[in-house]
């Protein structure tokens, strides 16, 4: 048994006022931890209040009958130690990774059945339950849709931000028992731009496209935050030198990326470095060793202005960002 799991039991035992005194003393990871098995234990019976009382010297006199647990008294006691709002809070994160777990099987199966399965639900089912994959996975499935759905799923994913366990929970259990029958036919975090740029990453490039127009027809802002998410700082190391130094040389700007190479690891400072001369090397690094400390945000701001760039260039035609140069000729 887990540490956590006995101060679960320990504090489901005794008394609530006792129980939230203690909590009050734990620090975040521990709270969460000992609050998640509080919410597995649904009773504990008579004799493994004793068994845990007295493993921690408590007095057997205050042992009664088997006393009840769950969600609700983990809630209840987060709450009369750290008030509504966090309470609910940690209650959402810890709860939310348990509907994850609902979900991960989902990873094991083959795209096209789990297409199949999905094929008769909703827009916003599917959009939930591709939310809840690996990445990569959810990409291959999402491609199986015809073309006129994918939109539709990929737009429905790109706007959900939170959804009801309740709802989650209901999806995750018709979705298991349609894979069983293999037949042909509190608030947790799920989807949103993120979610769908990670699988838009796994996409082939046309697709991609495709999608984005869509999102880009329908909602101009949300198009733009999912191309935002669509790049990273690191997937600059994918451009060739000839393409860094075109992208360099539109830039024109030592300083912006004397900042943005603050704190970057070697492999990248090499990748900036290669594709310039040596004298304008020295002059970024010379930059980089006389600046003061520079905070995060204006580190990602010199990034940001350095990958918009990119996306501007690849628009036209001039690189290609990521992914799937063989593609290409």
């Amino acid at each position: 048994m887990t540490g956590a799991r006995k101060s679960a039991l320990l504090l489901l035992s005794i008394g609530r006022e006792e129980a939230a005194e203690i909590l009050k003393h734990l620090d975040d990871k521990s709270l969460e931890a000992v609050i998640a098995e509080m919410s597995k234990i649904k009773y504990i019976s008579k004799t493994e209040k004793e068994s845990i009382l007295t493993e921690f010297q408590k007095s057997s006199d205050r042992i009664s009958l088997e006393t009840k647990a769950g969600e609700d008294v983990a809630k209840e006691l987060l709450e009369g130690t750290l008030g509504k709002e966090k309470a609910e809070g940690i209650m959402n994160k810890v709860l939310g990774r348990g509907i994850h777990t609902d979900f991960e099987y989902l990873n094991d199966i083959e795209p096209a059945t789990l297409q199949t399965i999905l094929a008769t639900e909703s827009a916003q089912t599917v959009a939930v339950t591709l939310s809840f994959l690996e990445p990569k996975n959810a990409a291959q499935v999402l491609k199986l849709f015809p073309k006129d759905q994918q939109a539709n799923i990929a737009y429905r994913l790109a706007n959900m931000s939170k959804t009801h366990p309740d709802a989650i929970r209901e999806i995750a259990r018709v979705i298991k028992k349609k894979y069983d029958a293999r037949d042909s036919h509190e608030f947790s975090e799920a989807g949103g731009a993120e979610a769908l740029a990670n699988i838009l990453n796994h996409m082939e490039k046309g697709l991609e496209d495709v999608i984005l127009q869509e999102l880009e027809d329908n909602n101009p802002d949300l198009a733009n935050q999912v191309r935002e998410k669509l790049y990273t700082f690191e997937d600059l190391l994918a451009l060739d030198k000839k393409e860094m130094r075109l992208l360099i040389t539109r830039l024109q700007n030592d300083e912006c990326i004397s900042m943005a190479l603050r704190g970057a690891g070697e492999e990248m400072k090499d990748h900036f470095f290669n594709a310039m001369s040596q004298n304008k090397s020295y002059d970024i690094l010379e930059s980089m060793d006389l600046r003061g400390k520079l905070t995060l945000r204006e580190i990602n701001e010199a990034r940001s202005t350095i990958l918009n760039l990119a996306r501007r260039l690849e628009e036209d035609g001039l690189i290609i960002f990521k992914k799937n140069k063989e593609e290409y000729i």
